[in-house]
């Protein structure tokens, strides 16, 4: 269910078109999508194999600074740039 990404959201006072949920899970992404908010999705061991539709982006790991596959503030950016069909 959304309702916590929308309770978030609005206690804290965001736009939600700029935000970007990182989750771990099936269940995490479908809550995210149905709060219309971006979702990229870090794989673990657990729910590698899960269906991660609605997700903007999965990787296996956000990375480390200096690391090719880094996961960045302009790679979260661009997820929403992309962002328009809500």
């Amino acid at each position: 269910a959304p309702d916590v990404y929308l309770m978030a959201v609005e206690e804290m006072g965001l736009d939600e078109d700029r935000c970007v949920i990182v989750e771990d899970s099936h269940i995490g992404v479908g809550a995210a999508v149905a709060a219309g908010i971006a979702c990229i999705v870090t794989k673990s061991s657990y729910t590698a194999l899960e269906d991660f539709t609605g997700a903007k982006m999965i990787v296996d790991e956000l990375g480390e600074d200096g690391v090719d596959g880094v996961v960045t503030l302009d790679t979260l950016s661009s997820l929403l740039d992309h962002d328009h069909d809500h």
